[in-house]
């Protein structure tokens, strides 16, 4: 009864689909920048420390051995063998402190950790009680904890950016825009194939962050602000590069608040104008002296949170700042168009639907036009990050991954292009319907008019699940290419190339389930 009950509910849907599929993809694995992410979580629960070196070392080496679920595999029969970066899976020591470094956040470590906790907890009472498991913190029911845990944080990031589209739109639409960024975006890939990354914890942090600025953006306190600092420390705890989504939220509530302060009352009178701007001067350092402790107040609640990084960081560094070679860090300026449209990861490129998403944030400017703003400045700023290390590619990634960041903010944009239109299809119809209704005819012959009319009226609410359909089995197809190894995950692919492979990679998927079952 239970389970009807949640899947009569818009958000409740989201979570069972999602969920029905992880018997299929989820893959408790580590590799790629997962390996710098486990190595905190192995180090200060199993070894009690920071000493990242034998961490770094075994996971790099245990790639593929340690893999689970069906993907898992599947490696064996793929073209890919997944790789190691030497630069950022296995750093060499630091040059000051002679400790080894990781190059990742430590706040996708802090995520995972009670569902890692406990399992090690559970593992180590199982043993002293004759149960034998390995208890070294690696593979097996670790890494199905670390996947777990990524999946439930994705899930709720995307529960999040649902209930900020629904503000908007009907729950319909909202509905079908999250499930199509859920399941035709690189977050696909992360949620199920690479729960090892940041990446889906990202979506929670963005969504957490955008929605609490959504719902108290009209009265905000310093309590307040307080709070939208703690979430903006979340979004730089789990990836350094998000905070970049904070900061045109805190320009535009800097804005409203000199607006709202500085607007003096009208005075009568022979010197009603001096008055009038000494009533501005004492407004404007009241103002001030506010947005100081406003400011102050959500700077507090960003260093309380971000604090573990920037310990870390001075543990491992000697300061409190990662410290990167000049070759990491350097604006790539082709990396501009390059995010957005190349064949190497380009967003648009590899993940279409975000541009329809895209579109929709513009679309938004009429309903919401502060709300719209910040998105697309938002969005553009995190384009704008990507540029600042030399691999604007993001390396080995399906798709523009550095971009998964913004799931709420393509949700919301997609959600809006839905509900557009759905309104646009409804009037075209009823245009239709007048017009024929005005012409000289017969009793019969306009009631059968009317209903045609009333039936293609429906028509427009089968556009979202259509699109959301075409969208994703063309990013599961892709998906399944780049798993195979049909496509380089590091080079150019060109668009001809994904389309082109699209039937080949079905015959070959029905092969290996064949050869498998």
């Amino acid at each position: 009864m239970r389970l009807r009950e949640l899947a009569r509910s818009p958000e409740g849907r989201i979570f069972l689909c999602i969920l029905a599929a992880a018997p299929f993809l989820l893959t408790p694995w580590v590799h790629g920048d997962g390996i710098g992410y486990v190595a905190y979580l192995h180090s200060a629960i199993v070894d009690l420390d920071l000493d990242l070196a034998n961490e770094l070392e075994y996971l790099s080496t245990h790639v593929a051995v340690d893999a689970g679920g069906l993907p898992g595999l599947l490696l064996d029969r793929s073209n890919h063998t997944p790789g190691v970066d030497p630069h950022y899976h296995t750093p060499p020591p630091d040059p000051v402190t002679g400790r080894v470094p990781s190059n990742f956040s430590t706040g996708p470590s802090i995520a995972w950790a009670p569902a890692y906790l406990s399992v090690h907890a559970a593992v180590k009472a199982g043993r002293s009680i004759g149960l034998s498991h390995r208890d070294d913190g690696y593979g097996g029911a670790y890494y199905l904890a670390i996947a777990l845990t990524s999946l439930a944080c994705g899930i709720v990031g995307l529960l999040f950016a649902y209930k900020m589209a629904h503000t908007l739109t009907p729950s319909r639409e909202a509905f079908w825009a999250t499930l199509a960024i859920a399941a035709a975006s690189p977050l696909l890939y992360y949620l199920y194939l690479a729960p090892s990354y940041g990446h889906a914890i990202t979506a929670l942090t963005a969504g957490a962050f955008f929605l609490y600025w959504r719902q108290s953006r009209r009265a905000p306190s310093a309590v307040t602000w307080f709070h939208w600092g703690l979430l903006a420390g979340l979004l730089f705890l789990v990836r350094w590069n998000d905070v970049v989504l904070a900061v045109p939220v805190f320009v535009v509530e800097a804005a409203r608040l000199l607006r709202q302060g500085t607007k003096p009352n009208e005075t009568a009178g022979q010197d009603a104008q001096s008055i009038r701007w000494t009533r501005v001067w004492q407004l404007t350092g009241h103002v001030g002296a506010v947005l100081a402790g406003r400011g102050g107040a959500a700077l507090a609640g960003f260093m309380l949170v971000s604090l573990p990084q920037f310990c870390v960081w001075q543990y491992l560094h000697g300061r409190p700042w990662v410290r990167h070679s000049v070759e990491t860090l350097q604006f790539s300026p082709e990396g501009l168009w390059g995010t957005l449209f190349s064949a190497r990861h380009g967003l648009f490129i590899w993940t279409p639907i975000t541009l329809l998403a895209v579109i929709g944030l513009f679309l938004l400017w009429r309903r919401d036009a502060e709300l719209a703003g910040v998105s697309i400045a938002a969005l553009g700023l995190l384009v704008l990050s990507n540029c600042i290390v030399h691999d604007w590619w993001a390396g080995a990634s399906f798709g523009m991954r550095r971009m998964v960041s913004a799931t709420p903010l393509f949700v919301l944009g997609l959600t809006v292009l839905f509900d557009d239109l759905r309104v646009a299809s409804r009037r075209s119809h009823d245009l239709q319907a007048a017009s024929r209704r005005s012409h000289d005819l017969q009793a019969a012959s306009r009631r059968s008019h009317d209903l045609q009319a009333a039936s293609r009226r429906h028509s427009g609410r089968f556009l979202a699940p259509v699109i959301f359909l075409l969208f994703t089995v063309w990013n599961v197809l892709l998906l399944a290419q780049y798993s195979l190894g049909m496509i380089s995950h590091t080079e150019p692919v060109s668009f001809a190339t994904i389309a082109s492979n699209q039937p080949r990679v079905v015959v070959r998927i029905v092969q290996l389930v064949g050869e498998i079952l």
